[in-house]
């Protein structure tokens, strides 16, 4: 059993306590749903129950946390480990390992156990978390979602008391998260603790006892189940929560229209890539997008949306077929004075020291006019001689985007945007999109987020292993027939 007893705490820098008297009550075996929006405490709550605070992050802390009547704040970072297990939203900060079997096994003869022991335990973690066709392979080459699967095994390797997921579902493909939602059922089925911080949240209204809604540092709202998955909208959305329901939004879309009457033209013609020494990632890819269109693109984790992307912008090179704009074919070099990426980790691509400096970086001419317009149209005036670092991860990704705009790309790429963002976060995101598309510019979007295709995309290009591909107009029909594949 978890006790939080007027539990606050302060991180030494800041001046106000980020949590405020909690009290709440986990009982042994319930899987308990943290939300709110982004900055309400939700990730300050979890650090005090892994060890994170005070050990890493120290500050002023009043109340206590427990752990079966034990003070997890007195437990020392080396005794928790085998207590409470976390799986971090960003997977990159808890390898230790270069490639995937060791890291499973990282875990275990950290904490000493014997070869046997390992052993057994990655085994289990592989049958049980179906990852056997990533064993043996460098953490370097594996997607997103399949980084994120690793992780989760890594844990799962030291059979925690209890199980901290932060945003575990925000880079997973749709069977994937499927596949974790298994793995929780299994995990409150066989009698261990399993709290969740998640903004996405239809793959847990089967699983979780209660949902706690924290604003402002404070727990504001119990739910139980039914009630929380039976939220009506008008209470929903002033909250900032997503749906549990996103297979809903399906039947009331509407077909965004596009005439592709006139404007530019980007076309993909047969194309095909493979790494060296493997098999094709892609094949015989051919598709076309007009300016105006938004395009998502769907797929697998590992089914090469990423890989699509690169080429798209210059980063590879073709094995074999053309992209060409307005019928010109376009060199891997042409491609990237073309277009603008921005990517799910906006920290690799901010290099200036000031957002002003950012977006007029590598452009010769006065440009200064269009950044103070850019800056404006993005809410991102205030902060025009700050660094980039010290942005959130949301005024991060506009300073991207508005680097594309005073670039003047015609296309721009966005690579899971909406990854770990809330309602509000992700409505925005979707506008901003919108404002691009309708100035005339092809947009590409790589994404897993339902809620977010339905609402901003125009069409959808699937890549699944297929030897040829079309894209589809977003029709309520597409969509419906997408819901049923990935909720079904």
């Amino acid at each position: 059993m978890i006790t939080f007893e007027n539990f606050s705490f302060r991180y030494e820098e800041r001046n106000e306590f980020t949590l405020k008297d909690i009290n709440l009550t986990v009982q042994t075996g319930e899987l308990i749903l943290l939300t709110g929006r982004s900055g309400c405490g939700k990730t300050t709550l979890i650090r005090s129950l892994n060890g994170l605070i005070p050990h890493f992050y120290p500050g002023e802390i009043k109340g206590s946390v427990s752990l079966d009547r034990q003070s997890l704040l007195e437990l020392k970072p080396s005794e928790l480990a085998g207590k409470v297990g976390t799986v971090f939203q960003d997977p990159r900060s808890q390898f230790f390992m270069t490639d995937t079997t060791r890291e499973l096994a990282f875990g275990c003869e950290n904490m000493g156990f014997f070869r046997e022991k390992t052993i057994d335990r990655i085994a289990r973690s592989v049958t049980d978390l179906m990852l056997s066709d990533y064993l043996n392979r460098s953490i370097f080459d594996l997607s997103s979602g399949e980084k994120q699967q690793i992780a989760i095994g890594s844990v799962y390797a030291l059979l925690p008391k209890v199980y901290i997921f932060d945003e575990p579902s925000a880079n997973l493909d749709y069977d994937a998260t499927k596949r974790l939602a298994e793995i929780m059922k299994r995990l409150k089925q066989e009698g261990y603790t399993v709290l969740v911080v998640e903004h996405r949240f239809y793959y847990l209204r089967e699983l979780i006892d209660r949902a706690f809604l924290i604003q402002d540092g404070r727990i504001a709202q119990e739910f139980t189940r039914e009630q929380f998955c039976e939220l009506p909208d008008e209470r929903r959305i002033p909250y900032g929560l997503r749906t549990v329901w996103p297979e809903r939004d399906a039947k009331e879309c509407r077909a965004k229209s596009n005439a592709h009457a006139s404007g530019n033209v980007l076309e993909v013609k047969d194309l095909s890539f493979a790494y060296k020494k493997e098999p094709d990632i892609l094949r015989n890819i051919s598709f076309e997008a007009y300016e105006g269109d938004v395009i998502g693109i769907l797929g697998h984790n590992g089914a090469g949306k990423t890989t699509l992307l690169s080429i798209m912008t210059g980063l590879l090179k073709e094995k074999s077929g053309a992209i060409c704009y307005n019928g010109k074919k376009l060199s891997p070099r042409q491609r990237r004075h073309l277009s603008y990426l921005v990517m799910q980790d906006t920290d690799y691509q901010l290099f200036a020291s000031s957002v002003e400096e950012e977006l007029s970086l590598g452009i010769k001419d006065d440009c200064t006019e269009k950044v103070t317009e850019t800056l404006e149209a993005l809410e991102l005036s205030a902060y025009r001689e700050c660094h980039p670092a010290s942005l959130s991860g949301g005024q991060k990704q506009r300073v991207t985007i508005g680097a594309a705009i005073v670039k003047n790309s015609p296309v721009i790429f966005f690579d899971e945007p909406t990854s770990g963002l809330d309602y509000d976060s992700m409505v925005r995101v979707s506008r901003l999109i919108e404002q691009l598309a309708s100035a005339g510019i092809i947009i590409f979007v790589v994404s897993h987020d339902f809620e977010f295709i339905t609402r901003t995309c125009s069409e959808v290009l699937q890549l699944d292993g297929q030897d040829s591909i079309k894209n589809e107009i977003l029709t309520p029909e597409i969509l419906l027939a997408l819901s049923k594949q990935y909720f079904a």
